[in-house]
């Protein structure tokens, strides 16, 4: 071949060479932009269906807010923020209740708290209660109904003072109000050094008869000072010009005394007192002399006695001695009637109030009396303390003497001059 036929190839295949180069690099370009708007497709799939899952939480968030009586329209943030409110609430909430938690090695695993608490009150004959620094009452115990004869909501919202004899007000008012004047929320150290507290002093009865002079009782209160966040307002102090700055800012930590007062003489017998409206009954049979001849299944839980334990008793050996007189004149009526409010003795002995209406059966061949039928109505002790405040009399106590039992126990008058 010649020198000008061998040129002539070269420049074909030089011709030729670069077109099929630049074929193959657009169809990498082509590939790579598929791929490419492949994985966008797949990101923006998984994209949606992420901010779909996180709209879905946040609606069922919205809705479980709104049960908490939220508004119903919230915006992201607000619903994020009202949840984490809730969250850290709940978490100080179980540490404060991990913190009041009784010690496993202290109660059986069967009882819960609240049950332990109860009993350690009962055997202590004693009763919870807090109380502001400037001595109102924020919270009382059940049990102080049967220990001193108040009921609870009678004594939440007024001041420890109230029920404590004159010449202790001043001993007690400083003992709770400089707590108040020298603590400081910020320091941990208070709590640690001054805010155990014990003393002694005289606690008010409740008297059925508003003449009756008042009667009061030796007691003595073991707590500790704690600040606490949801102290009503109510019952907040009135000294917030003589506060610091700090405090005054900080007023929802309230400082409150959280006590237990435990009477220094016991009491054997005790009333039983139902502060929520009962609806418990049972029925009886007495014979003429007032002996049980029947005692209805129902009476076993209420006072605590089984049948066969009173047949044959008499009904006035269960009565409280200051309602016999009553009683016997309820029934001197005869026929049909209804008795006074009394005091029952049940087996645990504690006094239960009762209401009972009776009527006189007939024999159906000669019409003799047979026997009595009784329904015994328990009565909330509320009502019966108010009844019977209204309708009883001086007991023959002096007017104007204050009866205090216990230590240094003792005749005094308002002038607190010792009787002779």
């Amino acid at each position: 071949m010649t020198t000008e036929g061998t040129n002539f190839q070269a420049i074909i295949l030089s011709c030729f060479v670069p077109a099929f180069s630049t074929s193959s690099c657009v169809d990498d370009l082509l590939e790579e932009d598929e791929k490419d708007r492949a994985k966008r497709a797949s990101r923006n799939k998984s994209e949606k269906k992420r901010r779909d899952q996180f709209n879905v939480l946040i609606k069922e968030l919205c809705t479980m807010l709104q049960v908490q009586g939220l508004p119903c329209k919230m915006d992201k943030s607000t619903i994020l923020q009202r949840t984490i409110g809730f969250l850290q609430k709940q978490k100080d909430m179980s540490a404060q209740n991990d913190s009041c938690d009784v010690r496993q090695d202290w109660k059986p695993s069967f009882l819960s708290n609240e049950e332990f608490t109860q009993l350690m009150l009962e055997a202590l004959d004693g009763f919870l209660v807090a109380l502001t620094t400037d001595g109102n009452i924020i919270y009382v115990s059940d049990s102080v109904s049967s220990l001193i004869g108040h009921l609870p909501p009678d004594m939440v919202d007024q001041n420890i003072l109230n029920f404590l004899p004159e010449r202790e007000h001043s001993d007690v008012y400083k003992l709770l109000s400089s707590h108040m004047l020298n603590s400081d929320p910020a320091s941990s150290d208070f709590l640690d050094s001054e805010s155990h507290v014990e003393f002694c002093c005289h606690l008010a009865r409740g008297n059925m008869d508003l003449k009756e002079p008042p009667v009061y009782e030796y007691v003595k209160f073991i707590g500790d000072f704690k600040f606490h966040n949801n102290v009503p307002t109510s019952s907040c102090n009135g000294l917030e010009l003589a506060l610091p700055r700090t405090l005054q800012s900080s007023l929802e930590e309230q400082l409150c005394l959280i006590a237990t007062v435990r009477l220094v003489t016991p009491q054997f017998l005790k009333d039983l007192c139902n502060v929520q409206d009962p609806c418990d009954e049972f029925t009886s049979r007495h014979s003429l002399e007032w002996k049980f001849l029947f005692l209805d299944h129902r009476a076993s839980p209420i006072i605590g006695y089984l049948p066969f334990e009173v047949l044959g008793t008499s009904g006035y050996d269960y009565y409280h001695v200051d309602d016999l007189e009553l009683i016997a004149q309820c029934h001197k009526h005869l026929g049909k009637g209804k008795s006074c409010y009394y005091r029952f003795l049940t087996k645990g002995q504690q006094w239960i109030w009762l209401q009972t209406h009776y009527y006189i059966t007939y024999h159906q061949w000669n019409s003799k009396p047979e026997f009595i039928v009784c329904t015994h109505t328990v009565v909330r002790w509320a009502l019966s303390v108010r009844v019977r405040g209204q309708g009883s009399g001086v007991s023959g106590s002096p007017s104007g003497t204050i009866i205090f039992r216990g230590k240094n126990a003792k005749m005094m008058d308002h002038n607190n001059r010792p009787s002779s």
